[in-house]
């Protein structure tokens, strides 16, 4: 089998593009709502800049080279508990994989510093981040023990990426800002939450999940609390730029259908269920994030 013939199916499962290209699309979406918010509150267009292009090449890559981290990172723990996963079984190989991030990672600087050296600068935080998480923060045993710390710092680095596509834009900082980096605290906490809250039969012996952390329905009452956070702060930033009542509802309802098929799951744990429950929390992000950046379309128009 060749090398891209591999690459593509470890691709297919461990990085789907297609999903991965609309989250980025998505997220840089509402970051060009807040650089654009203080000109959208008085009535003009939303603007597509070249910035929401590069800036959705940046999050696209820095997810793929997060990929690459996590392998290296979680390659013996994976190959004791998940053997029948690409790298495991010989698919791809480790080094390979180092060579695919490492051109990635100089592609993310090529792009950030395409914009100006003070723009390139602010990218270097999330990267930063990603080295820090690569090494658990230079406390790997003592944040193993500490679980819901290590979920909160790593789902972080959604926030920090935020951070740093606004910022490189030139703005200063504004409360759209904050509430951008609360929403996407909990948007990935969620995923992260969801994605592990399993039917019993489904455990893994030596892989942590919060439903074998806290149980099925505390880990269902937490991914429902983190859309709830994550559906106001987005339903907050679309009011800000000319949202109405409309896009209210539109949050109330889509949050509202996660929590019933989370409800669903935790009264009974199916394995339909649970596959759905990484749906749920997937769909929310697309409808809330995107859901902004429509509003404001709506509201003002938009121009390039």
């Amino acid at each position: 089998m060749s090398f891209f013939v591999s690459f593509r199916t470890y691709l297919a499962e461990r990085f789907p593009v297609p999903v991965t290209l609309l989250l980025s699309v998505a997220t840089i979406a509402v970051v060009m709502v807040v650089v654009e918010a203080p000109h959208l509150r008085v009535g003009g267009p939303f603007i597509v800049e070249a910035h929401a292009v590069t800036g959705a090449l940046m999050m696209f890559l820095l997810l793929f080279h997060l990929r690459v981290f996590d392998e290296h990172k979680d390659f013996a723990q994976d190959a004791a508990t998940r053997p029948d996963r690409p790298v495991q079984r010989g698919l791809i190989t480790l080094r390979q994989l180092k060579i695919a991030g490492a051109i990635v990672i100089a592609l993310e600087l090529a792009l950030g510093f395409s914009h100006g050296f003070e723009s390139g600068l602010w990218w270097l935080l999330p990267l930063g981040y990603s080295v820090l998480m690569l090494f658990e923060f230079f406390a790997p045993h003592w944040l193993s023990k500490r679980y819901w710390l290590y979920a909160i710092s790593h789902s972080l680095i959604t926030s920090v990426m935020c951070a740093a596509l606004v910022l490189r834009t030139g703005v200063p900082v504004s409360a759209e800002l904050w509430v951008l980096v609360a929403m996407a605290l909990a948007s990935t906490f969620s995923i992260d939450v969801l994605r592990k809250t399993w039917m019993p039969s489904s455990e893994i012996a030596g892989v942590d999940s919060w439903s074998s952390l806290i149980g099925v329905g505390r880990a269902g009452a937490l991914g429902g609390a983190l859309l709830v956070i994550a559906a106001a702060c987005g339903a907050w930033l679309g009011w800000r730029v000319g949202g109405g009542p409309i896009w209210i509802g539109v949050c109330a309802a889509i949050t509202g259908y996660a929590l019933f098929e989370i409800r669903k799951f935790v009264v009974e744990p199916t394995a339909k269920r649970e596959k759905l429950l990484q749906v749920v929390a997937g769909v929310h992000y697309l409808v809330v994030w995107l859901g902004v950046a429509v509003a404001a379309i709506a509201a003002h128009g938009v121009t390039s």
